[in-house]
């Protein structure tokens, strides 16, 4: 009995080492990203580099999702990206956050670029062409929930965005 008791432990840790894979070989947590694993490679290698990563590893849609879904360190992420994107990749980004922005407006408005600039500004991210009315009145509702100083202008911005569609057609883009 006491030669069990000191064994087991033994056994299971030699079990436990001939089910890992061998050295350098892929792991299922070693494929998938991580914001925290990204930001890392970001501050270290540089967002160019990181860039052409997510292109290797075909990463993108999975950082997309991460964002539409409105997961903050994912959203935290675009600007460092963005601006080294080529057009198509910026506006999918966009988009992501787009979707994001109902979802996790805090996290959205905090990207959104003061000075209304043309990549991460709320003329780009808060405008509801081509989204649902659905996403609009979210949109409205989740932006005026928000009551952070240092968010006010960005808010502002959104909000004036989201709301400029309706002024002009006089009613919601249906995103059709």
């Amino acid at each position: 009995m006491l030669l069990v008791a000191l064994l087991a432990p033994t056994i299971g840790l030699t079990a436990l080492a001939a089910s890992l894979p061998p050295a350098g070989a892929p792991t299922e947590a070693g494929m998938g990203l991580s914001a925290r694993a990204l930001a890392r490679q970001i501050h270290e290698d540089g967002a160019e580099a990181t860039i052409k990563t997510l292109d290797e590893h075909k990463a993108w849609p999975q950082l997309r999702r991460a964002v539409a879904a409105g997961w903050s360190g994912w959203i935290d992420l675009v600007p460092d990206l963005i601006i080294h994107t080529d057009d198509q990749t910026t506006a999918r980004l966009r988009t992501a956050l787009r979707l994001a922005l109902p979802r996790n407006p805090r996290a959205v408005l905090a990207v959104v670029d003061p000075g209304n600039g043309p990549l991460l500004g709320a003329g780009a991210l808060c405008t509801p062409h081509g989204m649902t009315a659905h996403w609009r009145t979210s949109s409205i509702r989740a932006v005026s929930d928000i009551h952070d100083i240092h968010l006010t202008r960005q808010a502002t911005d959104c909000q004036a965005a989201l709301s400029a569609a309706s002024a002009v057609t006089g009613k919601a883009n249906s995103g059709t």
